[in-house]
């Protein structure tokens, strides 16, 4: 990692400055997320997405994974189905803000915290071949959201130990009109 970005990510001490931060990696405009992960950039497939991952990371929100909705040919011909989906991490407004957001359009929700556990443990977002391949939603415990974040401060890293980690994704395979649309409404109603 150059060293101007690891200085970068050191100096966070707050959730907004790695959501601020996340959001810079997300346009292009630095050049590792924390520990030197994903250089280069987020997955083409995330490129049209960039505008409201940006924005979610800059209105309180710290985004951790997301996929666009798909339906299509997989890279050895077999069927490759993803849901919409997006993993952050949040305050307790954030929480409420994407609860009432998945309640009122019918998305699946997943919420917990690194010291406590959810209702719902993992909701399948991938099948290849017609198989179960990736889960979002799972609950992070402290260690792994240290990993995560190493190279930040302390603070930053216990601010993302203590955030909520919520998780929010478009009930139908292949449907990429709901999730990011909601999530755009959502902000809109943000106060800056």
């Amino acid at each position: 990692m150059p060293r101007s970005t690891a200085r970068t990510w050191s100096a966070a001490r707050t959730l907004s400055d790695l959501g601020e931060l996340t959001a810079q990696w997300l346009e292009g405009s630095l050049a590792t997320l924390p520990g030197g992960a994903y250089r280069g950039g987020p997955d083409e497939e995330t490129g049209p997405l960039v505008p409201v991952l940006a924005a979610l990371n800059r209105s309180g929100f710290v985004t951790l994974q997301s996929q666009p909705g798909y339906d299509g040919p997989a890279f050895d011909g077999r069927r490759w189905r993803q849901r919409a989906a997006v993993m952050c991490l949040t305050g307790a407004a954030g929480l409420q803000q994407l609860t009432r957001t998945a309640e009122s359009a019918g998305l699946l929700l997943a919420a917990h915290r690194a010291d406590r556990p959810g209702p719902v443990r993992d909701i399948l977002v991938t099948t290849w071949g017609g198989n179960g391949h990736t889960g979002f939603g799972g609950r992070l415990r402290k260690s792994p959201i240290r990993r995560e974040y190493a190279g930040c401060h302390r603070d930053a890293v216990r601010a993302a130990q203590d955030a909520h980690q919520v998780t929010v994704v478009d009930p139908c395979w292949g449907r990429d009109t709901l999730l990011w649309p909601e999530l755009v409404r959502l902000l809109a109603a943000v106060p800056n």
